[in-house]
């Protein structure tokens, strides 16, 4: 200390001497440094990786196809008086979908019933103009060539009743066939004539189509044509009805591999109860193959963050976080292809506070 400062702090006459030390250039002691705080640790609960059967699914993309879908066709000639259904229309077997004009069809077979009880009459008078004749001949009464003239004139008449039977059967069933019926139990899709049309034999005059029974076509590539077989259990979702799972069954498989797209088709069967399906729906599939062993935890222990899943596995008391390749789900459990192993226990439902290297106290799951 210069002898300038010291007469300075004498001349102000402080009296405390260690406040004058410390003015007059002494450093005051250092505080005591605080210890840090080791972080409070969190309480999760945990569950076990387990090693347990899995189930396998081969998944595949197909569209809902209608089992029974019919352009009907009006199978004969006439002018339209009445259409009775429109589209939507559900209908069942035998129901009108179309009707034509069927008077003259009646007329028809009028006329050919009545040929028919013509001709019949006629075989009658020939057959017994045989029974008369026939013992004649035998007592040469009548030549042997008027008889022959006589059965040629029954045979004759026997074709003609034949033909004319043919004849009356062929205008009935124009008459019936004026009457256009739905082949089957259905909903019509569409109605291709209306009243005052003139219909041809080959015209389409409305499409039925079942939706009770559909079908769900499915391409299966070369590599996996081993994997299907008759009987195989099918589930599958479709968009208007997200989260739901409809099922089928296989019923049909291709007969030969397609050779440009090197694939098979496969349809199985699906029962629309409740006719929500429509056909023309696209559909996610999966086809269920036998079951094989994996390692699975709880579905709750996984996060996903973007295309990213992960878990938290505790080690020595704290966490670590692994990501995670997870393969099919079964109900709450989840596989694990790679990053968790047997025996490993993860965190359940995971809060924002799960970070690596996190001090943690465990609960097992109940």
């Amino acid at each position: 200390m210069t002898s300038t400062l010291r007469n300075y702090c004498l001349a102000l006459g402080l009296g405390v001497v260690g406040f004058a030390l410390t003015s007059c250039g002494k450093a005051p002691a250092a505080a005591p440094a605080e210890v840090p705080k080791a972080p409070a640790a969190i309480i999760v609960k945990t569950a076990a990786a387990k090693e347990e059967a899995m189930p396998r699914y081969l998944r595949l993309t197909g569209e809902i196809t209608a089992a029974q879908n019919a352009a009907v066709a009006a199978d004969t000639t006439g002018k339209v008086i009445e259409t009775p259904v429109e589209r939507g229309t559900v209908v069942k077997t035998g129901d009108v979908l179309v009707q034509l004009d069927s008077r003259t069809a009646a007329l028809n077979l009028v006329e050919a019933e009545a040929n028919v009880v013509l001709a019949k009459s006629k075989l009658d008078l020939a057959e017994s103009e045989v029974k008369r004749n026939e013992p004649l001949v035998q007592m040469k009464a009548v030549a042997a060539t008027d008889f022959e003239r006589i059965k040629a004139d029954r045979d004759g008449a026997a074709a003609s009743l034949s033909a004319s039977e043919a004849r009356r059967d062929m205008t009935k069933k124009t008459l019936e066939d004026s009457t256009i019926r739905a082949p089957f139990n259905g909903t019509v899709a569409e109605r291709f004539v209306t009243a005052g049309e003139y219909v041809m034999a080959n015209s389409k005059v409305a499409q039925v189509i079942d939706l009770q029974h559909l079908r769900l076509l499915v391409n299966v590539s070369e590599p996996s044509v081993g994997l299907i077989h008759v009987g195989q259990a099918v589930e599958f979702s479709v968009s208007p009805f997200p989260g739901e799972v409809f099922k089928g069954t296989v019923k049909f498989i291709g007969a030969a591999v397609r050779a440009e797209l090197r694939d098979l088709q496969v349809e199985a069967e699906v029962t629309n109860t409740d006719g929500r399906l429509r056909p023309g729906l696209f559909a996610e599939a999966r086809l269920t193959l036998p079951e094989q062993t994996a390692i699975t935890i709880p579905v709750s222990a996984v996060r996903t963050d973007g295309a990213n899943q992960k878990v938290w596995v505790v080690e020595s008391g704290q966490l670590t976080e692994r990501l995670v390749e997870v393969g099919e789900t079964d109900k709450d459990r989840i596989e694990i292809r790679r990053g968790v192993k047997k025996g490993e226990n993860v965190v359940l439902s995971p809060g924002a506070d799960a970070a690596d290297g996190v001090v943690v106290q465990t609960t097992p799951q109940s």
